[in-house]
């Protein structure tokens, strides 16, 4: 277990007994997390997280592992209860709640630039942690409306229901194009056949 006050904060990967520097900052990895979502073979698309030295071909592989680890660290508390994998948050949808989310609890101006006009840096981890110790903001409520399950018989549930539907992400397009897949198939069934 590494202690988030006692351990420096990763700045690199390590594959094949070989460190690559890589780059910390919360907007590389809001890239990166953009990045897997509208790609599937993003193994090569991944090269800009790099600080200098990019892996070879042959240990790519591993190394992507490695990013994804970085960019998607295990806590070891709460433990996995085998809930649901729901998505809740999209990091560019939902940036203005985050942005609004993160001045309301902590103050913190995600925008600021330093005199010279550049972004002021904050690791990944560090991002991370403060925003899984969001409470009481517009962006709880919006994933507490995301996730939610309920009698939607209630008035109570047909309003969650009804903020559930509102805030909704978009499904990604790969399970669109197998919803239309799926539906022409069905479609299909009921077509008359064609005679000559």
């Amino acid at each position: 277990m590494k202690s988030f006050f006692l351990d420096k904060l990763p700045d690199c990967i390590t594959v094949a007994g070989k460190s690559f520097f890589i780059k910390t900052d919360f907007r590389v990895w809001l890239g990166f997390s953009q990045t897997i979502q509208e790609n599937k073979a993003v193994i090569d698309e991944a090269d800009f997280v790099y600080a200098d030295e990019v892996p070879s071909a042959e240990l790519k592989a591993e190394a992507f592992k490695q990013l994804m680890e970085f960019y998607h660290p295990e806590p070891e508390l709460p433990r996995s209860s085998g809930g649901g994998s729901e998505k809740v948050l999209d990091y560019v949808l939902d940036s203005q709640l985050i942005f609004a989310a993160f001045w309301e609890q902590y103050g913190i101006d995600l925008t600021e630039t330093d005199e010279n006009g550049h972004f002021l840096q904050m690791h990944w981890h560090k991002f991370l942690a403060l925003l899984s110790g969001l409470h009481g903001t517009k962006l709880n409520d919006v994933m507490g409306w995301r996730c939610w399950k309920g009698d939607i018989k209630t008035d109570y549930g047909k309003a969650m229901q009804s903020l559930r539907n509102a805030w909704a992400l978009p499904e990604d397009s790969e399970s669109r194009e197998q919803i239309q897949k799926d539906l022409d198939s069905f479609n299909a069934l009921f077509e008359k056949p064609e005679t000559e």
